[in-house]
């Protein structure tokens, strides 16, 4: 085998990937934990958002301890589209093709504009991804050491424990037309603007400047629902995951399927999303004329 021939594909269950993305997850989001409400260096990038060094740091980490377990596996994250070292980056779209090819979704600190002014709402968001869909993945809050997790079948776990929803929803009002309880953008986009105006204007609304949040809260029912409008496949393929889990909906803002997803030509563009109950989403999907 030639250096540059890519290593055989080592099968995983989703369980195994669920575990690994907790561990990274974990480990990211404690380093940037670490050096929370510290004076950070802050540079902007090119679509004007903020990253620090510490964002860098927490990536580079996060790569290189499933690399350790899985060095045949693909990266997508934040701060760059990242090869593995055995794939060349001239080789990164045909590896990421390969159907049965793992890659991992990484977002070191989604949150960072809170993260570098001190407001505790952060979160690290670690996903895998085989045949462009998400099949486990992992969002913990550091700053409140909470971790959401789920993989392919397996449900959705709350620091390790399986989340029983109808327990959750028992303190729910039951009524039809109760005041929905959702989480919108911080960022106005065309594509998602009848869903956060319907929102504001006949509902209770949240923004904790964190869509992974935003997402895990709705796979645990404390949230019914999340508008999206400017996120990356990074903010939300954990997350997606975690709803759809929970036995929740996540599409489009126009009720299409957001995944599979061909990221083999994937490169930061949007990715609008509208996550509920089922309930929630199609009330607000209705409610807007959608369906």
């Amino acid at each position: 085998m030639s250096s540059h021939d890519p290593i055989p594909i080592e099968p995983a269950a989703p369980e195994e990937l669920r575990e690994l993305a907790e561990s990274a997850a974990r480990l990211g989001g404690n380093l940037a934990r670490d050096s929370f409400g510290q004076r950070q260096q802050v540079t902007l990038k090119d679509d004007r958002s903020e990253v620090t060094e510490v964002d860098l740091a927490v990536q580079r980490a996060i790569v290189a301890h499933i690399r350790a377990q899985r060095p045949q596996d693909t990266f997508i994250a934040e701060e760059s589209l990242t090869p593995s070292p055995q794939s060349p980056a001239s080789n990164l779209q045909s590896s990421i093709s390969n159907r049965q090819s793992i890659c991992w979704v990484i977002d070191p600190i989604d949150g960072t504009r809170n993260y570098i002014r001190d407001l505790p709402l952060f979160t690290c968001s670690v996903a895998a991804m085989i045949g462009g869909e998400p099949v486990a993945g992992a969002i913990y809050d550091p700053v409140h050491g909470v971790m959401y997790s789920g993989a392919r079948g397996g449900g959705v776990l709350l620091d390790g424990a399986p989340v029983v929803l109808a327990e959750r929803r028992a303190a729910i009002p039951r009524d039809p037309d109760r005041k929905l309880f959702v989480g919108i953008p911080s960022a106005r986009r065309e594509a998602t603007r009848q869903l956060v105006l319907h929102a504001v204007e006949e509902h209770v609304v949240r923004n904790f400047g964190s869509a992974a949040l935003h997402l895990a809260l709705t796979a645990v029912a404390q949230l019914d629902a999340a508008v999206m409008g400017n996120t990356r496949l990074w903010d939300i393929a954990a997350g997606c995951l975690l709803v759809s889990e929970a036995g929740g909906v996540a599409t489009s803002p126009d009720g299409k399927p957001v995944f599979p997803l061909d990221i083999s030509h994937y490169a930061g563009e949007e990715i609008p999303v509208l996550a509920g109950s089922p309930e929630a989403h199609a009330r607000m999907l209705r409610d807007i004329g959608v369906s």
